[in-house]
């Protein structure tokens, strides 16, 4: 019981802008909800404090939606949040979290049910992503990635199917960065190699930049390849990616489930901890990754 009556804290929550804004605003808004639990302040009284409505607070708590630093800092005044340590963090993570998404720059490109995937991957420890049908979006080449997005919509104009391979393409960067970089862990169905994508150029081109990729990461990016024999284990039916943060106290693990009509969110600890085992189990029978270069350089033959 001691433990439910210690004060919360941010300070275990480290600023780091490469992580982008949602991560700060999600941090930050766990903060405030549980500030709010520990002073023992329903949710319709600090709305009357700020002058909003219990929606509102709702949406704040959830990171659904932007804070006003006078509203932040009325609310820990209400709070009893005193401390000038944690003021200043929570001052520089409202700041933050105001800053642009990192899909903001495609907007008009970035479907609406993907924005909370880019928003929050950057701010990933480790990716875990399984595919059953195509090359993974990080990994895509640009004419690869065109020939996908035109086939899923096919009446989009052509500025907007290129606005969405620019997305996908700047996607592997956050790997590519200095500080804290993801640990992207690809798996990927057997037949993807053999599916045709566009010509046997397009492909054969995929699967050396594949190659090329795994040489320049050796770190950051560990591919497996899924053969039929795994049996159910592969039958999953649709992409899953598994989110895991640096800090998994202020921000839980995230599974997305891609659909073809759009996407679901799972980040409650029992259906992230379910998926989790799925993609465990995925990987465990998947042929383990020092294998990969031989079995892309093998998939390159056929497209020869």
């Amino acid at each position: 019981m001691a433990a439910d009556r210690q004060a919360p804290s941010i300070l275990g929550f480290p600023h780091r802008p490469e992580w982008g804004p949602a991560a700060h605003r999600k941090a930050l808004a766990g903060h405030l909800r549980r500030c709010r639990d520990h002073a023992g302040i329903a949710p319709r009284q600090a709305a009357r404090c700020i002058h909003t409505s219990e929606a509102t607070i709702s949406r704040m708590e959830t990171g659904q939606t932007a804070f006003k630093a006078a509203d932040v800092e009325r609310l820990l005044d209400i709070y009893s949040r005193t401390d000038p340590l944690e003021r200043e963090q929570i001052a520089n993570l409202v700041r933050e979290a105001a800053k642009p998404e990192v899909w903001q720059p495609y907007a008009d490109a970035a479907p609406p049910t993907l924005r909370p995937l880019l928003a929050m991957e950057p701010a990933a420890r480790r990716i875990i992503s399984y595919e059953p049908q195509l090359v993974p979006g990080w990994l895509q080449t640009e004419e690869y990635a065109e020939i996908v997005i035109r086939a899923a919509h096919p009446t989009k104009p052509a500025r907007e199917i290129a606005g969405r391979v620019a997305l996908r393409m700047q996607r592997i960067q956050m790997l590519r960065r200095a500080e804290s970089p993801p640990v992207l862990l690809a798996v990927v169905d057997s037949e993807v190699l053999r599916r045709p994508v566009g010509t046997p150029g397009v492909m054969y081109r995929q699967i050396k930049y594949l190659l090329a990729l795994l040489e320049e990461m050796h770190y950051q990016l560990h591919l497996q390849i899924a053969p039929l024999t795994v049996g159910a284990a592969g039958a999953i039916g649709h992409p899953v990616v598994h989110l895991r943060f640096f800090t998994p106290e202020y921000l839980p693990d995230m599974v997305y489930l891609e659909q073809y009509e759009g996407a679901i969110y799972r980040d409650k600890p029992t259906d992230s901890e379910r998926y989790q085992a799925i993609l465990n189990n995925l990987c465990g029978v998947a042929n383990p990754t020092e294998q990969t270069p031989a079995l892309l350089e093998q998939a390159l033959t056929t497209w020869r």
